[in-house]
């Protein structure tokens, strides 16, 4: 059996799997271990993949040569846009994964990639040879070589589940967990730490009566999250949406003694932004109103999600809360809610490659970085593969910064910005909103896609075309005069209340609300263009001057990347700056001075010194 690879991958979830991929179709002979191979890319919590940021970073895997956006468009349940009424920075795809296809097809893809061997075992411990990872050692007492290592364990490691009182080892519910590998990290100096997350009791479709419900479809022809997806038609298999209510939490607030964040027995943190009932009841024991969405979980099963219902509370708790909940007072339960609590390595001590600062070939990605998401766990899978590929063909990582991607703005949070909860990607976090889009994934990182090398010569092409139209029609949109009266008869046309003065450029026009690209066709020319390329067109201009503003900020921001800092500069010799931001410089030995000022407790005043310092 063949025990030297170029790229050992650890672990089978969305991390281990973008990242088993990207380093196979880069060539490198790739090896993913898993401690069960028919739970591979499983979908542990909800079935839905993307939303606010997570949109953006599948949009961007996808354009880099990831799979999440494209298995998800093929295996889905339904697709929907979000927040059309809001301006462009905000409109993203939510797709609701049809859980038992998407984990089996996945499973398919990487049986027939060529270059990646699939190892069901428990990996318990790294080989590593005078700062330079060797390999892994597993359960059976088998050693496996190579000269690059991603660990993508999820929430395997020395994971515990809890339901009420009752804990037990497990990854997942049902699985067992790792209960060494965190170990061996520690000896050879990473440090460990512990964070945990939940998931609500899954239901059985028949006892539930969808008539007191709303009934929520999805979109025949929706904007996909793969900029190569073709389909004709979409699935549209409904959620349902129904609501906490008064007596749900007067029950709630009766069982919180059972609680195990109530109990102690719970003393991690969990992802803020995804609490459970029990957190709800506590922070906000006024709201009584929870939004509560059942989902499916395959076209093939009975068994639904509660999406909006976590809980960590005894079995009696859950099914009490069940019988409050309009629809839900018959529900039988198939599977109980539970909490997990598990080891994760916090990502101060990566480098911006995903790889460790201690140990050369060692890359991190997921979960075990103290990040929260499917999509989060992706992209740093995805980023950590063809990072450890390219490290073994003597390349310079793929970086991408916070002006280019989500994804970058996730790795540089993660690594910069300690946060006392698993993390997760949000606009919020973004300065760059509007330069970030869903929608121009396509036009940003282009470069960054050519220059991995996972795409086609002909989806390139595809790409460049796209670009160049979208670059050459807004520029002749520009140019094109037109009368004051053809353009104030296209507005009454559409209903539009505004009225020009005098002749004007097409591309003032556009800017009108109610004036699309199509429309244009009363007062010119114009091509049938597929829909992603006149959205941009748009998009360009109608929010030209917002475009251009952020524009500027990105260029002061590339100055600051630009600065360097020498690799053995000293931090605790600058006089003036806090104890705080020493040891915060310390710990993550910036790069840049961009990267310096990113980090937590430093401020501008230590900026200004660390670059009179420099100077001198």
């Amino acid at each position: 059996m063949k025990k030297i690879y170029d790229v050992i991958v650890v672990g089978g979830g969305h991390a281990g799997v973008e990242a088993a991929l990207a380093s196979a179709r880069l060539g490198k002979e790739t090896a993913i271990f898993t401690l069960y191979l028919d739970t591979i890319a499983m979908m542990s919590c909800n079935p839905s993949i993307g939303g606010p940021g997570k949109s953006n970073l599948v949009a961007e895997m996808d354009i880099l040569g990831g799979e999440m956006g494209r298995h998800t468009d093929e295996y889905n349940l339904q697709l929907k846009h979000l927040n059309e009424s809001k301006g462009p920075a905000a409109r993203i795809t939510r797709g609701q994964a049809d859980k038992y296809l998407y984990r089996t097809q996945m499973r398919k893809k990487l049986e027939h990639t060529d270059h990646l061997y699939m190892i069901q075992d428990c990996v318990e411990e790294i080989i590593v040879d005078d700062g330079q990872i060797k390999g892994i050692r597993t359960r059976l007492g088998i050693s496996y070589f190579a000269d690059a290592v991603v660990l993508a364990t999820g929430t395997f490691l020395k994971g515990k589940i809890v339901i009420g009182d009752v804990t037990y080892s497990a990854g997942r519910q049902g699985e067992e967990s790792a209960e060494k590998l965190s170990d061996s990290l520690r000896a050879h100096g990473i440090q460990i730490e512990r964070y945990q997350t939940a998931t609500p009791p899954r239901l059985d479709k028949r006892t539930v009566d969808f008539s007191k419900m709303e009934e929520l479809k999805g979109e025949e022809h929706p904007r996909f999250f793969s900029i190569f997806t073709h389909k004709d038609r979409n699935n549209v298999v409904p959620t349902w949406l129904t609501h906490t209510t008064p007596q749900t939490i007067e029950v709630a607030k009766e069982m919180l003694q059972y609680s195990p964040i109530v109990s102690g027995i719970i003393e991690t943190h969990g992802p803020r932004h995804c609490p459970s009932l029990d957190r709800k009841v506590i922070n906000f024991p006024e709201k009584t109103n929870h939004q509560i969405f059942l989902e499916l979980e395959s076209g093939d099963s009975q068994e639904i999600y509660v999406n909006g219902l976590t809980t960590a509370m005894p079995p009696f708790a859950q099914e009490a809360l069940l019988k409050t909940i309009a629809g839900l007072e018959n529900a039988k339960i198939m599977r109980h809610g539970y909490a997990v609590e598990y080891d994760y390595a916090p990502a101060s001590q990566l480098y911006p490659s995903l790889e460790s600062k201690k140990i050369s070939g060692l890359y991190f990605a997921g979960q075990i970085n103290g990040t929260s998401g499917y999509e989060e766990a992706a992209c740093q899978g995805f980023m950590a593969g063809v990072n450890a590929a390219r490290k073994l063909d003597g390349k310079e990582p793929v970086l991408i910064d916070r002006s280019e991607g989500y994804i970058g703005v996730l790795i540089d949070d993660i690594i910069h910005k300690k946060t006392p909860e698993p993390y997760r990607v949000l606009p919020s976090r973004s300065e760059y909103r509007l330069t970030l889009r869903f929608d121009n994934a396509f036009m940003r990182l282009y470069n960054k896609a050519k220059e991995i090398g996972i795409l086609s010569p002909e989806r390139l092409e595809y790409l460049r075309d796209a670009i160049d139209i979208v670059n050459s029609e807004t520029e002749r949109l520009k140019e094109i005069s037109i009368p004051m009266v053809k353009a104030n008869e296209l507005l009454e046309k559409l209903g539009s209340t505004q009225k020009f003065a005098k002749g004007i450029k097409i591309s003032e026009l556009l800017k009108v609300k109610e004036v699309t690209y199509d429309s244009l066709a009363y007062v010119t020319e114009i091509n049938d263009y597929p829909e992603f390329i006149k959205n941009q067109i748009e998009t360009i201009i109608k929010y030209d001057i917002f475009i251009k503003r952020e524009n500027e900020q990105i260029e002061k921001f590339k100055k600051l990347e630009e600065m360097m800092i020498p690799s053995d500069f000293d931090f605790s010799s600058v006089k003036g700056i806090s104890n705080i931001a020493k040891s915060g410089l310390e710990e993550i030995r910036p790069l840049s001075i961009g990267e310096a000022s990113r980090i937590s407790g430093v401020t501008g005043n230590d900026i200004a010194l660390i670059i009179a310092n420099i100077k001198k």
